[in-house]
């Protein structure tokens, strides 16, 4: 997003991967933009192009919150239709009891639906999406509001006034999520089953900043929406200030270690440190001037720090994924041993228990058998 144009081949390729990255995964571009287009009532005459090349070529094509969201509207959109329904099925649960027999199953089965959907859509699911869904949110609110025009708010259209209510009310919350969530962690309450997601994945045996990581992500991120979006028109002063807070956050990546495996640990400090040699090429290439040969050499450079940064997120799947694979095939050859030695040791039981059983039965019998005969020979004499 940074306003610099890359050179040659390394252009194309990077644009490819930007929309890997970014993709769109319902596809919304097909069906949901001419949907919004009908009901929005945006007029030729306003302009709806993307704020700068650099900024759409990462999918922000529009100026308007509701298109440059994609995926995220519709994800937006269930989950405040889930937390409608939650606080429904919270108002219907004490129903009064003393009404007919149908209300008194609704009355139940709303009891139930709120005691399942409270402990994942009210705080849980809630956060987590904030986390989730963070970035497009907070870069799709701000291009909108630092694009509205001000001065003449009654000449446009009802979707512009919209896409701008929407946006000022979602940036607020972003913003205003980093605090509560700071005040969470703050009192303790991190630990909690609803709000265990703040500090999912982190270190719980280091007390400290470690627990406010996902805090200081969400400022990070914030922090870089501010820089790329109000500078678009100047390229130096956004390079100087991401490589100041990419090399701050890779130090404290580095000193503070937050996540709880080392591999975590790695290949976070690995991203940081990636980030921070991209964006000093980026310095280099803002400084190359009309050097043709420099700009393309250095444009090959960033792209092979993309696809190495890339290749080894990748790699890192991999590993974990197959190492869980792993895990869990030797835990059920495992559990099977364990049966077969189970079983093995309960047929030596039985068996022990049979011969000693059938050892007490003949001995029983020949107890029997000499008590008949000393009766016998008793009632002789």
């Amino acid at each position: 997003m940074i306003s610099i144009p890359i050179p040659g081949i390394a252009s194309p390729i990077q644009s490819l991967l930007s929309t890997i990255i970014y993709m769109d995964l319902l596809i919304t571009d097909k069906w949901l933009t001419n949907f919004l287009e009908d009901i929005s009532q945006i007029s030729e005459d306003e302009d709806d192009t993307p704020l700068n090349l650099f900024i759409g070529s990462q999918g922000f094509q529009s100026r308007l919150l509701l298109f440059n969201l994609g995926s995220t509207l519709v994800f937006l959109i269930i989950q405040i239709c889930s937390l409608i329904y939650t606080g429904l099925m919270k108002l219907l649960s004490p129903f009064c009891l003393k009404q007919v027999y149908i209300l008194i199953i609704y009355h139940f089965r709303a009891k139930q639906q709120y005691a399942f959907l409270q402990k994942r859509f009210i705080w849980g699911g809630t956060i987590r999406f904030i986390i989730q869904q963070f970035q497009p949110l907070i870069f799709s609110s701000l291009i909108n509001i630092r694009c509205a025009s001000f001065s003449d708010q009654h000449a446009q259209s009802l979707g512009v006034s919209i896409n701008l209510f929407l946006s000022t009310v979602i940036f607020a919350g972003m913003l205003v999520s980093i605090f509560i969530f700071y005040v969470i962690i703050k009192k303790g309450k991190g630990g909690d089953d609803k709000f265990s997601t703040l500090i999912e994945g982190l270190n719980e045996s280091k007390r400290g900043f470690s627990s406010y990581w996902t805090v200081w992500t969400l400022a990070k991120w914030s922090l870089m929406c501010f820089v790329l979006i109000l500078l678009t028109d100047y390229p130096c002063q956004q390079l100087q200030l991401l490589t100041l807070l990419s090399m701050f956050s890779a130090i404290l990546q580095f000193k503070v270690k937050p996540m709880s495996s080392q591999s975590e640990n790695a290949i976070c400090f690995f991203n940081e440190v990636m980030t921070t040699f991209y964006l000093y090429a980026l310095i280099g290439l803002a400084a190359a001037g009309d050097d043709i040969a420099l700009r393309e050499n250095i444009g090959l450079a960033l792209i092979s720090i993309l696809l190495l940064t890339l290749f080894a997120n990748i790699t890192k799947v991999l590993i974990v994924i197959i190492i869980e694979i792993v895990k869990k095939i030797r835990r059920k050859l495992n559990s099977r041993r364990d049966k077969v030695v189970l079983l093995r040791k309960r047929q030596r039981a039985y068996r022990y228990g049979a011969i000693r059983l059938h050892s007490l039965q003949e001995l029983g019998t020949r107890e029997y058998g000499r008590e008949e005969f000393k009766t016998n020979d008793k009632q002789t004499d």
